[in-house]
């Protein structure tokens, strides 16, 4: 599992059958991408999404995706990498949408003012000078604002093999604290380890196993950030019985101990 650094930027992505899958990986800042040409399919969180063009898909920090798995066709779109400070105090509203839909589905008639936006936000990156990123910053505010408004209330429904991973992923989301163990998950959806294994990675790109672990140590990551519990009550509250463990794992993920993520959290206050 990859984990990559924050960069404010904007580029086109072609792909075809012959591009390297990505690997899982997620990121210290948010994605946006908007679908220009062909489909696709995400895996975000515990959700699996199949885009088209004139698609946008939001993916907030700190979430587990992999883009592109299985993709047969070349399929071109436009991706907006962005830090938390373009979500000021009155965005905050903003980013819960954003957070919630993911995949935002826009009529028609309102994709030329937003690809507009992002020609004007493409524009602006290749300039050299002092106002480039406050204006980079208030072109991607009002990007992010038009789709609330514009987007339109639909969720597509999971059927087959896409329905079966995702309520997997759920149940590992939901049960993080409890003990889980790949005999477990097996039990709980009547099918073989080896079966329940091998689709879960051809969909998702990454072992129920790792997936755990992720799930785990993101909200151990954000007890420490948000709560005073001690590391090992957080351990506890995660699924880990073992505070020494857990804190090698942290580490392992995160590249700091857990003590040294409390600390930056609240060096920012």
């Amino acid at each position: 599992m990859k984990r990559t650094v924050p960069q404010q930027k904007i580029k086109r992505i072609v792909t075809n059958y012959k591009s390297t899958t990505p690997h899982v990986h997620y990121h210290d800042a948010y994605e946006l991408y908007y679908m220009l040409d062909g489909n696709t399919t995400y895996y975000i969180g515990d959700r699996i999404y199949h885009i088209q063009s004139g698609n946008f898909v939001f993916i907030p920090r700190g979430i587990l995706h992999r883009t592109d798995y299985e993709s047969s066709e070349i399929n071109e779109r436009i991706y907006l990498h962005f830090s938390e400070n373009i979500f000021t105090n009155e965005l905050q509203e903003i980013k819960e949408t954003l957070r919630d839909s993911r995949v935002l589905y826009v009529n028609k008639e309102h994709l030329p003012h937003l690809e507009n936006l992002l020609t004007q936000i493409e524009q602006e990156s290749k300039n050299d000078d002092n106002y480039q990123s406050f204006i980079m910053n208030l072109l991607i505010r009002e990007l992010l604002v038009q789709l609330c408004r514009y987007k339109q209330n639909f969720k597509p429904t999971l059927s087959g093999t896409d329905k079966t991973i995702y309520q997997i992923s759920k149940y590992i989301s939901t049960h993080y604290q409890e003990p889980i163990s790949l005999s477990a998950l097996s039990r709980e959806f009547n099918m073989s380890e080896s079966y329940l294994s091998r689709k879960f990675k051809a969909h998702t790109g990454i072992g129920v196993i790792e997936y755990i672990t992720y799930v785990r140590i993101t909200n151990a990551e954000k007890l420490l950030q948000e709560t005073d519990y001690s590391v090992t009550q957080i351990a506890d509250r995660c699924g880990y019985s073992d505070s020494n463990y857990f804190s090698t794992v942290f580490k392992q993920i995160k590249g700091i101990t857990p003590r040294q993520c409390r600390k930056q959290s609240n060096s920012l206050y």
